[in-house]
């Protein structure tokens, strides 16, 4: 073999060696070594920006956690796919849920007690405890262990159209201080032609079927601004049916029919159209209502004859037992209610902070200087409530609810008997379940 010939050869197998580093370096992937964690959400679309943001900054600083997130369906859907992901143990490590899935969530034992995974990694102290608002971290016990951990929250404040204001000879920086006020306030900006409505005051969110629970989340305002209340502690029985709850549904019956200020058939997308002067909103609304034409704002719900109050809306995430990284889906969450990223999201999000810290941060501060219809929501968190029982039928509960209010306003039943039928059948519901457990 000649020189060349052989310095060829040794070429060529040290090229054949090489091979497999060159193709890795060219197209080849490499093998991903972090613990993946599957996140199930459903942010709407305009949120994905900021949760990509998130997610990226959530791995630079835990570089061998790779967070997976999947964007799933809400509502009735996304239960039903998570329990059939249970059965074929598919699950997510963690799921974006709404409060009321807990309950069937926790009799399988398919979702971690979250104390389980405090005791072994730390992460939530007592000092953070003190820090939350009282009500989102109230409402994530269930059966007196925390099962779910809150990372955002809601409320509704009362939109209002600042230029109708004017023309109804209102003053746009006064709004209804209480719920007597807002009748004066309706009745002024409520226009009449004929026998048709030219212009309502404030819409009546009577709903049933898929959108009951939005009617029970409006209506519970004002059955806690009277004093009542949802259920017994216990969660064995409603309480909806009290003297309060009455009063407070007779005052929604007055609204509609003896005040003719409240209306059932106020045209959707009345308050963008300038067809409704007021409504109650949340702070999903603001992206769309910033770019309306005419003069609005927020302000904060009017006070009830028992208390001051806004409906809790909040976000939880739970872990499930199958997942084969519990103590990087822990550290995810424990970082989401950090002060410092929930300031960050709640600026990017229009989601509500769980924090008192993040409220008094000069930052955010500043933040809600510049935004103050998302101060007015930021604000009412001190007085934000949802009742921290959770009903093991918490939805078919919900739609007997909302069928008896709808009864009440429409005149087919006094509220007394509306709510008296609804909560018998609840009752009903309530013994059943726990019959089936036993």
């Amino acid at each position: 073999m000649t020189i060349k010939r052989l310095f060829a050869c040794c070429v060529i197998a040290a090229c054949l060696a090489l091979t497999p580093f060159v193709l890795a370096g060219c197209g080849r992937e490499v093998e991903d070594e972090r613990a993946e964690v599957v996140f199930w959400h459903s942010y709407v679309e305009s949120t994905w920006p900021a949760l990509e943001e998130l997610i990226q900054r959530f791995e630079a600083e835990h570089p061998d956690i790779k967070i997976n997130a999947q964007r799933v369906p809400t509502g009735e859907q996304l239960l039903q796919k998570l329990t059939t992901a249970i059965m074929t143990e598919t699950a997510p490590d963690i799921c974006w849920i709404h409060s009321y899935w807990v309950p069937p969530l926790s009799h399988g034992d398919t979702i971690y007690a979250l104390e389980e995974l405090i005791d072994q990694y730390d992460g939530f102290t007592e000092e953070d405890k003190e820090d939350f608002f009282p009500s989102p971290l109230e409402t994530s016990y269930y059966q007196g262990k925390l099962r779910m951990m809150p990372i955002e929250a809601t409320n509704l404040a009362l939109a209002y159209n600042r230029d109708l204001f004017r023309k109804a000879g209102l003053d746009p920086e006064r709004t209804p201080e209480n719920w007597d006020e807002f009748i004066e306030y309706g009745k002024k900006l409520t226009i009449r032609k004929g026998g048709r409505v030219e212009q309502y005051g404030c819409p009546l969110p009577v709903f049933v079927g898929a959108l009951a629970g939005w009617t029970v989340w409006n209506w519970q305002t004002f059955l806690w601004g009277w004093g009542g209340s949802y259920a017994d502690p216990s969660g064995e029985r409603v309480s909806f049916n009290s003297e309060a709850g009455v009063k407070a549904l007779q005052f929604w019956v007055d609204l509609q029919h003896k005040h003719k200020v409240g209306s059932m058939t106020a045209p959707d997308q009345g308050f963008e159209s300038q067809k409704v002067a007021m409504a109650l909103m949340g702070p999903w609304d603001l992206p769309h209502l910033s770019d309306m034409a005419f003069d609005w704002a927020m302000a904060p719900m009017p006070a009830g004859p028992a208390r001051r109050v806004t409906p809790l809306g909040a976000e939880y995430l739970v872990i499930f037992r199958q997942t084969e990284h519990p103590e990087e889906a822990w550290k995810f969450i424990t970082w989401l209610i950090k002060p410092e990223i929930q300031e960050w999201w709640s600026m990017e999000s229009n989601y509500l902070p769980i924090r008192r810290s993040v409220l008094k941060s000069p930052t955010y501060q500043e933040f809600l200087a510049g935004h103050p219809a998302m101060k007015v929501f930021a604000e009412q968190m001190e007085y934000a409530y949802a009742e921290p029982v959770l009903l093991p039928q918490g939805t078919e509960v919900n739609l007997q609810l909302a069928t008896g209010i709808e009864k009440a306003v429409r005149n087919v039943a006094s509220p007394k008997q509306a709510l008296d039928e609804a909560a018998d059948k609840a009752n009903r519901l309530l013994a059943e379940a726990r019959e089936k457990k036993q």
